[in-house]
């Protein structure tokens, strides 16, 4: 059995399975790149001028003629006298023969002399943006699992990338599992309870963006593995609530091993959800399997699925709480809270009192503090 802090670290180094999908460049703002930018040419693409001014072929020149004017998106010129130059706009093609770019500010114009004026003596090469000096064709501009913000947009347009190949989200089938659930449609008998779990966890994807399915699980060895194998077909991750512990008909372990699945780590010490089973294959596909109990898969699924998923373990901000109780020898608690105060309930299947609470902290084995790190629940 792990902490919770050695789960979370072993939950880090498991690969999220990312699907890949090619969208209109407009749309992929702050998702991950799935594929590297490469330059199509050189950058920039010739000699840029940096500065309205001239251009000249000869810094030591007393006085230059100007022979013409080059605009920005017109085809390069050529400087004709040694003591020529062309007058410049910035963003233009640096004309040919050009030595120097001197801005507008440091000249004297009269009937197309120019004379330089300015204070700081004249050098080679000032003001010109070269080619090829920011990036060369062939070089990456972006790597692959970057986060495309608006820097990445305006590179990968500058390439001529319409479309994009960037990450979309995995896909994720959630079961409920034993044969005392029931759909929510039907009326439980006794001995019975309608799927509460499943419909959480779905509904917590769906508003995330997620593309999440669901189905039930009877106390069959073989139709779990059927169904299982099935489900795997056309999704990258399976979540499970239920049949994980140590009873006789918590048979989920044993059937992902049959399904070719390798524990990462099963039981957590934890307080609720110490059953927790988290497996994976080789294919890259990924089970979580929470205990039963409404409060065990809330908890592992919002303090170690989503976070994993989302690929963001936080640093949470601590919050004093009145009235904790005496923390365990050996487990760590996720404690319900409200307002600063814990949340009077009757265990990890009471639904109703949980339900009050806005927030989980977690309190450590043995810890006698009573500043704890506070969990968000709303």
């Amino acid at each position: 059995m792990i902490s919770p802090i050695e789960a979370i670290a072993l939950l880090k180094n498991i690969t999220i399975p990312f699907r890949t999908e090619k969208l209109p460049l407009a749309k992929t703002l702050g998702m991950n790149l799935a594929e590297k930018i490469v330059a199509d040419r050189d950058f920039p693409p010739f000699d840029r001028v940096m500065m309205d001014g001239i251009a000249v072929k000869d810094i030591t020149a007393p006085t230059w003629k100007i022979e013409g004017i080059l605009y920005a998106g017109e085809p390069v010129k050529a400087i004709k006298k040694i003591d020529g130059a062309m007058e410049i706009m910035t963003g233009a093609t640096a004309p040919k023969g050009t030595e120097a770019i001197i801005k507008i500010e440091d000249l004297s114009i009269e009937k197309k002399i120019a004379t330089y004026i300015g204070k700081t003596p004249l050098a080679k090469g000032q003001f010109i943006h070269t080619q090829g000096m920011d990036a060369q064709e062939g070089n990456i501009l972006v790597k692959k699992r970057t986060k495309i913000g608006p820097v990445e947009i305006a590179i990968a347009a500058t390439v001529g990338k319409a479309h994009i190949e960037v990450e979309s989200k995995p896909h994720v089938h959630i079961f409920s599992t034993g044969d005392e659930i029931v759909g929510l449609h039907e009326t439980p008998a006794v001995h019975q309870i309608r799927s509460s779990n499943v419909m959480m966890m779905k509904s917590v994807l769906l508003s995330k963006g997620f593309k999440a399915n669901s189905s039930h699980l009877p106390d069959s060895a073989e139709k779990i593995k059927a169904n299982i194998d099935k489900v795997l077909e056309s999704n990258d991750i399976i979540l499970l609530s239920g049949g994980v512990s140590a009873g006789k008909k918590d048979l989920i372990p044993g059937v992902l091993t049959e399904a070719g699945f390798v524990t990462v780590f099963h039981k957590i010490a934890q307080k609720p959800g110490k059953p927790m089973l988290v497996a994976t294959r080789p294919d890259g596909k990924v089970v979580f399997a929470f205990p039963g109990n409404p409060i065990s898969t809330l908890t592992c699924f919002w303090v170690y699925f989503l976070p994993w998923v989302s690929g963001d373990f936080p640093e949470y901000a601590e919050k004093e709480i009145k009235f904790l109780p005496k923390a365990s020898a050996d487990l760590d608690q996720w404690i319900p809270v409200e307002n600063g105060e814990t949340v009077a309930h009757n265990g990890s299947g009471d639904l109703i009192n949980w339900s009050k609470a806005d927030g989980l902290v977690w309190q450590k084995a043995g810890q006698k503090e009573t500043k704890l790190p506070f969990i968000p629940l709303k």
